[in-house]
C-alpha cells in the first residue's frame, strides 16, 4: 500500500453554501476550507453564476470546496457541513435525483470524492441549520452582489506553515509578477492546448468540468479543431463559445503573439473563469506575460498537445501560475 493510498491523516471540513435572487435568478456560491482542530479557515471561495437556480449554486459551491480540497490535501478525512438539505441526502444516496442538472452537478461530485478515496482520504456529509452555515453564506452572498472570492489564507505568526507555503510554490513553479491591467474581479484562466486530432476531445472536456463551474466563458482560437474544442467545452458548459484569430498564437514574428498577449490582457481586465483553447505558442504568450519570461527562453517550458495550463489574476494586477501542462487526463 503506497503512502498516498494510506491518506494523509488530516482532517478537513468544508462549509458549502449558493443561492439565487429569484429561482432561477442573480446566482452565486461560497465555500470554504476549515481545520476543525483549530477552527482556522485555510481557503474561502465565492464565485457569481449569472442565472441559476439556487440548487445549481448549492452544488457549485460543494464542487468548488471539493476542489479546494483535492488542491490542498487530496488523502484528507473530509467533513462537508451544508445547509442544503436535498445536496445532503442526494450525495449521501438517500434521495433520488430527477432533475437532469442536478444528476450533473452531482455526478461530478462524486468524481471528485472518488479522487480524494482514491488519494486515502474519505468525504461525508452533514446537514446543519442555517445560522452554523453563516460564513459561506457570507460568500455566497459576496458572490451574488457580483464579488469573486480565491483566498487561501496562511497564519503568518506560524513559521512552521510559512516554510511550507514557501516550498509548495517553489515545487509546484508558481511565479507571481504584475500583470499590465489590474482585474476588477480576479480573472482564473485555465488554458487548454489544442490537441493534434479530435479523439482527445472528449477526455479534455471531462477534465475542464471538473476544473471549473456554472458562468465559465469560452473562448479559442478560430482554426477547425481548437473552434471544434471550444465549442465542445461551450456545450459542456452550456454555454456560447467566442473564437477568433486573436487565440490562434499565428501572428507573424518569433516569441510572443502580441495578439494572444491583448486578448489575455482583455481577460484580465474584466475578470471572472475562463476556459481559452488555443496553441502552443498561445500558452507560452500568456505564460511568458506572467513569468517575464527573457526572449531567448520563450520554447523552453514544456507544454503538451491536450494539456492544461492555470493562470491567476487578482485585483491588484498580481498574476500566479496554478499549474501546467497537466496532462494526466490524456493518459
Amino acid at each position: 500500500m503506497t503512502a498516498a493510498s494510506r491518506g494523509s491523516g488530516r482532517r478537513l471540513v468544508i462549509e458549502a453554501d449558493g443561492g439565487s435572487r429569484g429561482n432561477p435568478g442573480v446566482a452565486g456560491y461560497g465555500a470554504l476550507v476549515r481545520d476543525p482542530e483549530t477552527g482556522r479557515v485555510l481557503v474561502e471561495l465565492a464565485e457569481p453564476l449569472g442565472k441559476a437556480s439556487n440548487n445549481v449554486a448549492e452544488y457549485s459551491g460543494l464542487l468548488a470546496g471539493l476542489r479546494a480540497v483535492l488542491d490542498l490535501d487530496p488523502g484528507a478525512s473530509v467533513r462537508v457541513k451544508m445547509d442544503s438539505k436535498l445536496v445532503v441526502e442526494q450525495m449521501s444516496g438517500r434521495w433520488k435525483i430527477k432533475h437532469e442538472d442536478m444528476r450533473r452537478l452531482a455526478l461530478e461530485a462524486r468524481d471528485l470524492c472518488a479522487e480524494i478515496s482514491e488519494a486515502g482520504g474519505s468525504v461525508d456529509f452533514e446537514w446543519i441549520p442555517r445560522e452554523k452555515n453563516k460564513d459561506a453564506d457570507a460568500l455566497s452572498n459576496d458572490a451574488m452582489d457580483g464579488k469573486s472570492v480565491h483566498r487561501v489564507l496562511t497564519d503568518e505568526a506560524d513559521g512552521a506553515d510559512a516554510a511550507v507555503d514557501a516550498d509548495s510554490v517553489a515545487a509546484q513553479g508558481i511565479s507571481e509578477t504584475t500583470s499590465p491591467q489590474p482585474a476588477s474581479r480576479p480573472l482564473r484562466l485555465l488554458l487548454v492546448q489544442a490537441p493534434h486530432d479530435g479523439a482527445a476531445a472528449p477526455r479534455i472536456v471531462t477534465a475542464v468540468r471538473r476544473l471549473v463551474g456554472p458562468g465559465t466563458r469560452v473562448v479559442g482560437a478560430d482554426d477547425d479543431l481548437a473552434a471544434r474544442v471550444a465549442a465542445d467545452l461551450a456545450a459542456a458548459l452550456d454555454v456560447e463559445a467566442t473564437t477568433t484569430g486573436d487565440w490562434s498564437g499565428q501572428a507573424p514574428g518569433e516569441g510572443a503573439d502580441e495578439r494572444v498577449r491583448t486578448a489575455y490582457h482583455s481577460l484580465a481586465a474584466t475578470g471572472g473563469t475562463v476556459v481559452a483553447v488555443t496553441s502552443r505558442r498561445g500558452v507560452l504568450s500568456v505564460l511568458s506575460d506572467v513569468l517575464g519570461t527573457p526572449v531567448g527562453r520563450f520554447w523552453a517550458l514544456a507544454t503538451a498537445a491536450g494539456s492544461l495550463t492555470a493562470v491567476e489574476v487578482w485585483e491588484d494586477g498580481s498574476a500566479s501560475v496554478a499549474f501546467t501542462n497537466r496532462t494526466d487526463h490524456l493518459a
